[in-house]
Protein backbone atom coordinates (compact mmCIF):
# COMPACT_ATOMS: atom_id res chain seq x y z
CA UNK A 1 0.00 0.00 0.00
CA UNK A 2 1.30 3.50 -1.00
CA UNK A 3 1.19 6.04 2.09
CA UNK A 4 1.73 9.02 2.89
CA UNK A 5 3.01 10.44 6.02
CA UNK A 6 3.18 14.56 7.29
CA UNK A 7 5.03 15.40 10.13
CA UNK A 8 4.07 19.18 11.67
CA UNK A 9 7.23 19.66 14.18
CA UNK A 10 8.54 22.51 16.55
CA UNK A 11 10.87 23.21 13.57
CA UNK A 12 9.59 21.58 10.17
CA UNK A 13 7.04 20.00 8.25
CA UNK A 14 8.09 16.82 6.76
CA UNK A 15 6.27 14.48 4.49
CA UNK A 16 7.43 10.59 3.86
CA UNK A 17 5.90 8.75 0.68
CA UNK A 18 6.12 4.92 0.86
CA UNK A 19 4.65 1.49 -0.80
CA UNK A 20 4.41 -0.24 3.21
CA UNK A 21 4.16 -4.21 2.70
CA UNK A 22 5.47 -5.18 6.12
CA UNK A 23 8.59 -3.13 4.95
CA UNK A 24 9.55 0.15 2.96
CA UNK A 25 9.87 1.17 -0.36
CA UNK A 26 10.75 4.99 -0.14
CA UNK A 27 9.29 6.68 -2.84
CA UNK A 28 10.21 10.53 -1.96
CA UNK A 29 11.00 12.69 1.31
CA UNK A 30 10.82 16.06 1.60
CA UNK A 31 11.23 18.76 4.16
CA UNK A 32 10.15 22.61 4.76
CA UNK A 33 11.65 25.05 7.76
CA UNK A 34 7.86 26.64 9.01
CA UNK A 35 9.65 27.44 12.86
CA UNK A 36 6.11 26.39 14.46
CA UNK A 37 7.95 25.83 18.19
CA UNK A 38 9.43 29.44 17.49
CA UNK A 39 6.14 31.44 16.29
CA UNK A 40 4.77 30.23 20.44
CA UNK A 41 4.58 33.77 22.90
CA UNK A 42 5.34 33.54 26.17
CA UNK A 43 1.49 33.04 25.99
CA UNK A 44 1.76 29.61 24.51
CA UNK A 45 -0.09 31.02 21.38
CA UNK A 46 1.08 30.02 17.95
CA UNK A 47 1.76 33.63 15.72
CA UNK A 48 -0.28 34.07 12.50
CA UNK A 49 2.88 33.87 10.36
CA UNK A 50 3.79 30.49 11.83
CA UNK A 51 0.26 28.99 11.19
CA UNK A 52 0.50 30.14 7.58
CA UNK A 53 3.77 28.99 6.70
CA UNK A 54 3.21 25.84 8.39
CA UNK A 55 -0.98 25.31 6.27
CA UNK A 56 1.05 26.33 2.89
CA UNK A 57 3.44 23.19 3.75
CA UNK A 58 0.80 20.87 4.79
CA UNK A 59 -1.05 21.86 1.50
CA UNK A 60 1.80 21.22 -0.52
CA UNK A 61 2.67 17.98 0.83
CA UNK A 62 -0.94 17.03 0.67
CA UNK A 63 -0.68 17.50 -3.07
CA UNK A 64 2.52 16.36 -3.73
CA UNK A 65 1.17 13.00 -1.62
CA UNK A 66 -2.03 12.87 -3.72
CA UNK A 67 0.46 13.07 -7.21
CA UNK A 68 2.14 10.09 -6.23
CA UNK A 69 -0.38 7.76 -5.68
CA UNK A 70 -1.17 7.65 -1.86
CA UNK A 71 -4.14 5.81 -0.61
CA UNK A 72 -3.82 7.19 2.35
CA UNK A 73 -2.42 10.48 3.98
CA UNK A 74 -1.41 10.68 7.54
CA UNK A 75 -0.88 14.00 9.82
CA UNK A 76 0.30 14.09 13.07
CA UNK A 77 1.75 16.77 15.45
CA UNK A 78 4.11 17.16 18.81
CA UNK A 79 4.87 19.29 21.14
CA UNK A 80 3.97 23.32 19.39
CA UNK A 81 0.35 21.83 18.44
CA UNK A 82 0.15 19.94 21.89
CA UNK A 83 1.57 22.87 23.93
CA UNK A 84 -0.04 26.04 22.23
CA UNK A 85 -3.53 26.96 23.59
CA UNK A 86 -4.78 27.80 20.23
CA UNK A 87 -3.42 24.46 19.02
CA UNK A 88 -7.01 23.52 18.83
CA UNK A 89 -8.01 26.02 16.30
CA UNK A 90 -4.88 24.99 13.97
CA UNK A 91 -5.99 22.02 13.79
CA UNK A 92 -9.61 23.10 12.99
CA UNK A 93 -8.40 24.89 10.34
CA UNK A 94 -6.12 22.28 8.85
CA UNK A 95 -9.70 20.12 9.00
CA UNK A 96 -11.53 22.95 7.31
CA UNK A 97 -9.02 24.02 5.03
CA UNK A 98 -7.02 21.43 3.85
CA UNK A 99 -9.69 18.28 4.60
CA UNK A 100 -6.83 16.69 6.53
CA UNK A 101 -7.20 15.13 10.08
CA UNK A 102 -4.12 16.05 12.73
CA UNK A 103 -3.39 13.45 15.19
CA UNK A 104 -2.02 15.29 18.09
CA UNK A 105 0.32 12.79 19.99
CA UNK A 106 1.33 12.84 23.73
CA UNK A 107 5.14 12.76 24.44
CA UNK A 108 5.02 9.47 25.54
CA UNK A 109 3.21 8.26 21.89
CA UNK A 110 5.89 10.35 20.31
CA UNK A 111 8.68 8.56 22.50
CA UNK A 112 7.13 4.89 21.76
CA UNK A 113 7.10 5.90 17.92
CA UNK A 114 10.15 7.13 17.68
CA UNK A 115 11.65 3.99 19.03
CA UNK A 116 9.42 2.01 16.79
CA UNK A 117 10.53 3.53 13.75
CA UNK A 118 14.28 3.52 15.20
CA UNK A 119 14.35 -0.08 15.94
CA UNK A 120 12.87 -1.04 12.08
CA UNK A 121 15.88 1.01 10.98
CA UNK A 122 18.60 -0.12 12.60
CA UNK A 123 17.66 -3.95 14.11
CA UNK A 124 19.63 -4.64 17.23
CA UNK A 125 19.76 -7.51 19.71
CA UNK A 126 19.20 -6.53 23.10
CA UNK A 127 18.16 -3.26 24.56
CA UNK A 128 18.14 -0.27 22.84
CA UNK A 129 17.46 2.76 23.93
CA UNK A 130 16.26 5.78 21.34
CA UNK A 131 17.15 9.20 22.06
CA UNK A 132 15.04 11.65 19.82
CA UNK A 133 15.75 15.25 19.89
CA UNK A 134 13.16 17.63 18.60
CA UNK A 135 13.01 21.18 18.36
CA UNK A 136 10.49 21.41 21.38
CA UNK A 137 10.90 18.22 23.08
CA UNK A 138 13.36 15.19 23.52
CA UNK A 139 12.19 11.94 24.06
CA UNK A 140 13.97 8.55 25.44
CA UNK A 141 12.51 5.09 24.94
CA UNK A 142 14.57 2.21 26.40
CA UNK A 143 13.12 -1.22 24.85
CA UNK A 144 13.33 -4.15 22.42
CA UNK A 145 12.85 -3.77 19.17
CA UNK A 146 9.56 -5.20 17.54
CA UNK A 147 8.59 -4.38 14.44
CA UNK A 148 4.46 -5.46 14.63
CA UNK A 149 3.59 -1.76 16.09
CA UNK A 150 2.00 -4.02 19.21
CA UNK A 151 3.22 -6.04 22.35
CA UNK A 152 6.77 -4.01 23.16
CA UNK A 153 7.57 -3.33 26.30
CA UNK A 154 9.00 0.37 25.93
CA UNK A 155 9.45 2.69 28.80
CA UNK A 156 9.49 6.85 27.92
CA UNK A 157 9.93 9.69 28.91
CA UNK A 158 9.44 13.11 27.14
CA UNK A 159 10.81 16.29 28.25
CA UNK A 160 10.17 19.96 26.90
CA UNK A 161 13.70 20.31 25.72
CA UNK A 162 14.89 21.06 22.09
CA UNK A 163 16.88 22.59 19.48
CA UNK A 164 14.65 25.34 18.73
CA UNK A 165 13.09 25.68 22.37
CA UNK A 166 16.50 26.25 24.15
CA UNK A 167 17.45 28.88 20.87
CA UNK A 168 14.63 30.65 21.63
CA UNK A 169 14.69 30.90 24.97
CA UNK A 170 18.84 31.41 25.79
CA UNK A 171 20.35 32.84 22.48
CA UNK A 172 19.65 36.11 21.55
CA UNK A 173 23.25 37.01 20.45
CA UNK A 174 24.88 35.61 17.18
CA UNK A 175 27.28 34.25 17.49
CA UNK A 176 25.79 33.27 21.13
CA UNK A 177 27.03 35.50 24.13
CA UNK A 178 29.23 33.51 27.20
CA UNK A 179 26.71 33.83 29.62
CA UNK A 180 23.89 32.75 27.52
CA UNK A 181 25.57 29.64 26.85
CA UNK A 182 26.10 29.48 30.69
CA UNK A 183 22.46 29.33 31.17
CA UNK A 184 21.74 27.13 28.14
CA UNK A 185 24.04 24.75 29.60
CA UNK A 186 22.69 25.18 33.27
CA UNK A 187 19.08 24.08 32.06
CA UNK A 188 20.09 21.35 29.77
CA UNK A 189 21.99 19.54 32.46
CA UNK A 190 19.08 19.62 34.56
CA UNK A 191 17.09 17.93 31.86
CA UNK A 192 19.29 15.54 31.21
CA UNK A 193 19.84 14.93 34.84
CA UNK A 194 16.17 13.73 34.82
CA UNK A 195 16.94 11.33 31.64
CA UNK A 196 19.69 9.78 33.17
CA UNK A 197 17.37 8.98 36.06
CA UNK A 198 15.28 7.26 33.62
CA UNK A 199 17.94 5.69 32.04
CA UNK A 200 19.53 4.20 35.41
CA UNK A 201 15.93 2.97 36.70
CA UNK A 202 14.39 1.48 33.30
CA UNK A 203 18.13 -0.05 31.37
CA UNK A 204 18.41 -4.22 31.60
CA UNK A 205 21.88 -4.72 31.23
CA UNK A 206 25.52 -3.22 30.86
CA UNK A 207 25.55 -3.06 27.28
CA UNK A 208 22.16 -0.64 26.12
CA UNK A 209 22.56 -0.02 22.43
CA UNK A 210 22.23 3.79 21.96
CA UNK A 211 19.87 5.08 18.87
CA UNK A 212 19.66 8.70 18.00
CA UNK A 213 17.31 10.08 15.59
CA UNK A 214 15.85 13.67 14.44
CA UNK A 215 17.85 16.54 12.75
CA UNK A 216 20.74 17.09 15.64
CA UNK A 217 21.74 13.84 15.76
CA UNK A 218 21.81 13.51 11.61
CA UNK A 219 22.87 17.11 11.47
CA UNK A 220 25.94 16.06 13.78
CA UNK A 221 26.55 12.97 12.20
CA UNK A 222 26.60 14.94 8.56
CA UNK A 223 28.99 17.49 9.57
CA UNK A 224 31.45 14.48 11.49
CA UNK A 225 31.87 13.10 8.02
CA UNK A 226 32.34 16.45 6.32
CA UNK A 227 29.66 15.28 3.59
CA UNK A 228 29.45 18.33 0.98
CA UNK A 229 26.42 17.12 0.44
CA UNK A 230 23.92 15.29 2.45
CA UNK A 231 23.60 11.19 1.95
CA UNK A 232 20.75 9.71 4.32
CA UNK A 233 22.94 6.11 3.37
CA UNK A 234 25.98 7.72 5.11
CA UNK A 235 24.79 9.12 8.11
CA UNK A 236 22.01 5.89 8.77
CA UNK A 237 23.69 3.69 10.93
CA UNK A 238 26.78 6.29 11.62
CA UNK A 239 29.04 5.85 14.71
CA UNK A 240 28.58 9.54 16.64
CA UNK A 241 31.62 9.61 18.97
CA UNK A 242 31.03 11.82 22.50
CA UNK A 243 34.48 13.54 21.86
CA UNK A 244 33.61 14.40 18.42
CA UNK A 245 30.29 16.14 19.50
CA UNK A 246 32.63 17.77 21.43
CA UNK A 247 34.38 18.93 19.06
CA UNK A 248 31.61 20.05 16.96
CA UNK A 249 30.00 22.08 19.60
CA UNK A 250 33.25 23.72 20.61
CA UNK A 251 33.59 24.83 16.82
CA UNK A 252 30.44 26.00 16.59
CA UNK A 253 30.86 28.36 19.58
CA UNK A 254 32.48 31.32 17.88
CA UNK A 255 30.57 31.07 14.68
CA UNK A 256 28.10 33.24 13.63
CA UNK A 257 24.87 32.46 11.58
CA UNK A 258 26.32 32.98 8.12
CA UNK A 259 29.66 31.00 9.03
CA UNK A 260 27.47 28.43 10.55
CA UNK A 261 25.70 27.93 6.86
CA UNK A 262 29.06 26.98 5.49
CA UNK A 263 30.07 24.20 7.62
CA UNK A 264 30.12 20.88 5.36
CA UNK A 265 26.90 18.72 6.50
CA UNK A 266 24.69 21.16 7.89
CA UNK A 267 21.68 21.99 5.87
CA UNK A 268 21.73 26.12 5.81
CA UNK A 269 17.87 26.25 7.81
CA UNK A 270 19.14 24.89 10.53
CA UNK A 271 22.29 26.84 11.15
CA UNK A 272 20.65 28.89 13.63
CA UNK A 273 19.38 26.46 16.07
CA UNK A 274 22.30 23.60 15.69
CA UNK A 275 24.44 25.31 18.46
CA UNK A 276 21.75 24.52 21.14
CA UNK A 277 21.10 21.29 19.08
CA UNK A 278 24.99 20.49 19.84
CA UNK A 279 24.87 21.76 23.42
CA UNK A 280 21.99 19.13 24.23
CA UNK A 281 23.19 16.28 22.77
CA UNK A 282 26.60 16.65 24.44
CA UNK A 283 24.73 17.22 27.85
CA UNK A 284 22.79 13.90 27.41
CA UNK A 285 25.82 11.45 25.99
CA UNK A 286 27.34 13.02 29.36
CA UNK A 287 25.04 12.63 32.12
CA UNK A 288 24.10 9.01 30.02
CA UNK A 289 27.74 8.44 30.04
CA UNK A 290 27.49 7.43 26.53
CA UNK A 291 30.96 6.85 24.28
CA UNK A 292 29.08 6.84 21.13
CA UNK A 293 25.64 6.96 19.67
CA UNK A 294 24.13 5.38 15.88
CA UNK A 295 22.44 7.89 14.04
CA UNK A 296 19.20 6.50 12.15
CA UNK A 297 17.50 7.90 9.44
CA UNK A 298 14.47 5.80 10.39
CA UNK A 299 12.20 7.77 12.91
CA UNK A 300 8.99 8.59 14.05
CA UNK A 301 7.80 8.64 10.46
CA UNK A 302 7.96 4.97 9.77
CA UNK A 303 6.95 4.43 13.60
CA UNK A 304 3.63 5.84 12.74
CA UNK A 305 3.02 4.07 9.77
CA UNK A 306 4.06 1.24 11.16
CA UNK A 307 1.40 1.60 14.36
CA UNK A 308 -1.05 2.88 11.96
CA UNK A 309 -1.12 0.15 9.79
CA UNK A 310 -0.83 -2.97 12.11
CA UNK A 311 -3.79 -2.07 14.18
Amino acid sequence: MRVGVIDIGSNSVRLMVADYIGRFEYIHRDIITTRLGRGVSKESLIDQDSIDKTLSAIQKFKLKARDLGCMKIFLFSTSAIREAKNGHEFINLVKNKLGLETDVISGQEEAQLSFLGATYGLPIEGQSMVIDIGGGSTEISLGYGCKTGKACEIKTISLPIGAVRWTSKFIFCDPPHENEMKKAKEAAERKAEEMADFYMEFKMCDNVSAIGVGGTWTSLAAIDQQLKVYDPNKVHGYCLYRENVEKIFKRLLPMDKEMRKKIPGLAPQRADIITAGALIALEIMDKLKLDFIKTSESDIMEGYIIKKLSL
